[in-house]
Order: structure tokens, then C-alpha cells, then sequence
């Protein structure tokens, strides 16, 4: 029996806080504000959940040289962070920046991670960091439905 505790401590430590299969929420950020949705596509054991995510991003301000932001990626969800009931996620893809005013679509590449808690039920809390290529940061703070 004391031969098993430690491994059924690591699978333990190892599962995902809140896994989902289809998630959905706003945010807030440096940059302006929108919404995210994704659906998981494989549960990886040890890991995580892989799966595909598309948000979608106003300024706070729309002037000429303000951008919307379209982006999709694909996200590892669900690092659960042992002793804690709150999970990392990381996400990279790609965006396409849409002036507000005119001028032309720039597209760059972006990477983002952040951590995600509960609230209520279904509901959730989400902090990220996210930079492009285009040399963008920005951070943020949302919530998020999770089926």
C-alpha cells in the first residue's frame, strides 16, 4: 500500500483543477476590451487539455490609428498548479489587426499565458499576459463560463 501513495499522489497533483470542454468569456485588458471562446480538442494525461481559442478585441479608444483585434490560437488549458485550486494556460496563434479608421490590416503572431480560478459554479475568474510580434503587451483580467 505505501508503494502506491506516492504515485497516486502525483496522478493526483497532476489532473486539471476544472478541465472543460468548451469555455467562453470577456476581459478586460491594457489594450481594450473583448470576448474569447474555445472548445477543447485532446486531453494530454499529466499536462493539460489542448485545444483551439478565438477572441475578438476593441480599443478602449477608436481613433485613426486605433486597430480591432481578431486572433486564433491554439491553447494548452488546465496546468493545474498543485495545492491551489487554480490553473495556467498558454496560448499562440495568430492576429489580425482591422484599423478602426483607415488604413491597412497588419497580421503578427502572439503568444499569451495567464492563470484562471473559480468563482461560482461554472464561472470563473482569468489574468493574462500577452505580447506579439508586432511588439504589443498587453495584460488583462476577465471572467469566463466553462461547459
Amino acid at each position: 500500500m505505501r508503494s502506491v501513495l506516492p504515485l497516486i499522489a502525483v496522478l493526483g497533483f497532476s489532473m486539471p483543477a476544472s478541465a472543460a470542454v468548451a469555455w467562453a468569456g470577456a476581459n478586460a485588458s491594457t489594450a481594450g476590451f473583448g470576448v474569447h471562446a474555445g472548445a477543447a480538442l485532446l486531453p494530454v494525461p499529466f499536462l493539460g487539455t489542448v485545444g483551439l481559442e478565438g477572441s475578438a478585441e476593441r480599443p478602449w479608444r477608436t481613433t485613426e490609428s486605433s486597430f480591432n483585434r481578431f486572433a486564433a490560437g491554439v491553447t494548452v488549458r488546465d496546468l493545474n498548479l498543485p495545492l491551489t485550486r487554480v490553473d495556467a494556460f498558454a496560448t499562440v496563434g495568430g492576429q489580425l489587426l482591422v484599423p478602426a479608421g483607415s488604413g491597412v490590416n497588419r497580421f503578427a503572431l502572439y503568444g499569451e499565458g495567464g492563470l484562471r480560478g473559480p468563482v461560482f459554479g461554472p464561472a470563473g475568474w482569468r489574468a493574462f499576459v500577452r505580447a506579439t510580434t508586432a511588439g504589443q503587451v498587453a495584460a488583462g483580467v476577465g471572467l469566463e463560463l466553462r461547459f
